[in-house]
């Protein structure tokens, strides 16, 4: 999070806080801007954006804007009425390498899980909230899947236990309390691992997660509180409830973690450069002088495709990796695991002979076309599917490394599509066991192409998932606007920046070659001429 800091500065004298902020940006290599859309905007959700907040700089009360408009986005508020005080405060940070100004608070909270997500902010759903008398969101909902492990954020005492009994809102909870008045809530617990009285110590853990009480899918609910804050009008919220956003050390990435520095093994050491090989059947000949004047390192194949296709790729590059896609026709139809597993297993033998060992299981199952409303009614009825796929497949073919379906991303389309976070949150069970994760992202411009909604989708499921291997099986910019020669320069650049991705495998764009459907996603076309993209892919200088 921290290699995306934006600092915002007053638009009033703009260029004298720059200034004062010049020794500070020079260690950290921040961004600076006077546009509070600028900033929220930057590396959404994923930045942090350090706030020189001068009286009447920015017209409004710019914390609870930014709770608002970006309610994701950490805030690092340094209270500054001149640039000579910014100027100070940021000596002062420097001078004791703390970046965020942690080291000079008397409070700090650790982060509480394993994941490096914070789902739902302080402060924000006013609507949803205030019929509990409250004005927003009472914590922070912070990723945490089942099972996974909840630590306490700081040193203190145990003083409730609650077993979620009597509809308790938070189900099965734990409460601490900590020095100077503070006390800490650990809610939607599946089991507390401590006891009223005992002493426990920052990082340590406290608990399982899971969804007890009135929640919806697995996380952790972080409440702070502040003997006295209501009474003394330090917080507008009842019950002495505080924003706890302030506190948090929010780890730079996923080494710094309470659990465990998470590793994901992958032999090749990057990622590498792949393409999806044609989109509706086997490799044909015009397609194999594409796959070798592009130098691709990775080769995507639908489980139609014959063992002569793997023979021809390892004659281009004998340490070329292959994936499969393991493939179904479920328009119109209920396939059922058994009858799935039944359909690809003959095709499945012949490459997992040849020596083919990673399988995509699937393809965006959350599209009507590809299941959903047919073989399963959302994402928990299609984790049952392939986990039945899962076994059935793995009982005759054991060495075989099977990987959860990239999803259509996006929100929900009537009778199209589910929302494909919905859809991922409800078949949880199957991506935690799946051996690997496939990810889709596209995008339909060079700002989209950076955004969590585009091309950067897979970083929201490295954050998830950060101890599995992802795949990103599909990439593209589909769109009939952008001319080939465009889509190039994104895909080289995409691939660029995917390179030294910790934890991702290969990325495939989508797609060789196809016989219809895709005319504005193909490298290659029908009478052999390789596009534009393929051309400049080839001579890509990385």
């Amino acid at each position: 999070m921290a290699q995306y800091q934006i600092i915002l500065l007053p638009k009033r004298d703009y260029y004298t806080w720059v200034a004062a902020a010049r020794d500070y940006v020079m260690r950290y290599h921040a961004n600076l801007t006077s546009d509070p859309s600028v900033a929220g905007r930057h590396m959404y959700p994923h930045q942090v954006i350090t706030v020189a907040d001068a009286p009447q700089a920015y017209g409004r009360d710019i914390s609870a804007w930014f709770r608002q408009h970006y309610p994701e986005a950490r805030l690092d508020v340094v209270e500054a009425s001149t640039p000579a005080d910014l100027q100070n405060i940021l000596a002062s940070r420097l001078e004791n390498d703390d970046r965020f100004g942690g080291v000079g608070k008397s409070f700090q909270l650790l982060w509480p899980t394993d994941y490096l997500t914070v789902t739902q902010s302080f402060g924000v759903n006013q609507d949803i909230y205030r019929r509990w008398g409250l004005p927003g969101h009472e914590g922070l909902d912070i990723r945490a899947p089942m099972r996974s492990g909840v630590y306490a954020c700081a040193s203190g005492t145990v003083y409730r236990v609650h077993d979620g009994g009597g509809n308790h809102p938070y189900g099965k909870h734990v409460r601490l309390r900590h020095q100077d008045g503070y006390r800490t809530i650990y809610a939607h617990l599946l089991r507390p691992l401590v006891t009223v009285g005992q002493h426990v110590a920052a990082g340590e853990q406290i608990g399982l997660a899971n969804s007890t009480g009135n929640s919806t899918g697995s996380h952790l609910h972080l409440t702070l509180k502040k003997e006295g804050a209501s009474a003394a009008g330090m917080t507008p919220f009842p019950y002495d409830i505080v924003d706890p956003t302030p506190f948090i050390l929010f780890p730079d990435d996923a080494s710094q973690l309470p659990g465990r520095a998470i590793t994901v093994a992958w032999e090749h050491g990057r990622c590498l450069i792949g393409l999806h090989g044609r989109a509706d059947g086997p490799l044909l000949e015009p397609d194999f002088p594409v796959i070798r004047d592009t130098r691709m390192e990775a080769v995507k194949l639908l489980s139609n495709a014959p063992p002569e296709n793997v023979k021809r790729l390892r004659e281009i590059n004998e340490s070329l990796f292959l994936m499969i896609r393991l493939f179904g026709k479920f328009h119109e139809r209920t396939v059922s695991s058994a009858d799935f597993v039944s359909s690809i297993e003959a095709d499945m033998e012949r490459l997992y002979r040849a020596g083919v060992r990673h399988y995509e299981v699937h393809n965006e199952p959350n599209l009507q076309i590809e299941g959903w409303q047919r073989s399963w009614q959302d994402g928990s009825q299609f984790a049952d599917w392939f986990m039945e796929v899962f076994e059935r497949v793995k009982g005759r073919f054991p060495d075989a490394l099977l990987g959860y379906p990239g999803l259509s991303p996006g929100w929900d389309i009537s009778g199209q599509r589910m929302d494909s976070w919905t859809f991922l949150q409800q078949s949880e069970e199957a991506v935690l066991s799946a051996d690997w994760i496939g990810c889709h992202c596209y995008w339909a411009s060079d700002v989209d192409m950076l955004k969590p909604s585009g091309g950067m989708v897979f970083d929201e499921y490295r954050r998830r998932y950060p101890d599995k291997l992802l795949f990103i099986t599909e990439f593209s910019n589909p769109s009939s606007e952008t001319p080939a020669r465009v889509k190039g320069q994104q895909y080289v650049e995409y691939y660029r920046r995917l390179r030294e991705v910790s934890g991702v495998g290969a990325a495939f764009s989508f797609v060789l070659s196809a016989s219809s459907h895709f005319p504005h996603e193909v490298w290659r076309e029908e009478d052999g001429r390789a596009s534009e993209i393929a051309t400049l892919v080839g001579r890509r200088p990385f």
